[in-house]
């Protein structure tokens, strides 16, 4: 049975520490690299997948 308390509100996730880790990188690293890497190189949409032939 499920909980209906649980499927009304769900808790926003919020954002790590720094001193935590997201995966097996350290949280400051990624907001390292974050800052250092040009706006440019930073894609919001994914690229647009080829069809293949057939």
């Amino acid at each position: 049975m499920t909980d209906p308390k649980k499927t009304v509100s769900q808790p926003q996730k919020e954002e790590p520490a720094l001193w935590e880790s997201y995966g097996s990188f350290p949280v400051w690293l990624l907001k390292l690299i974050n800052a250092l890497t040009p706006s440019f190189l930073i894609s919001k949409s994914p690229a647009p997948k080829r069809k293949l032939p057939q």
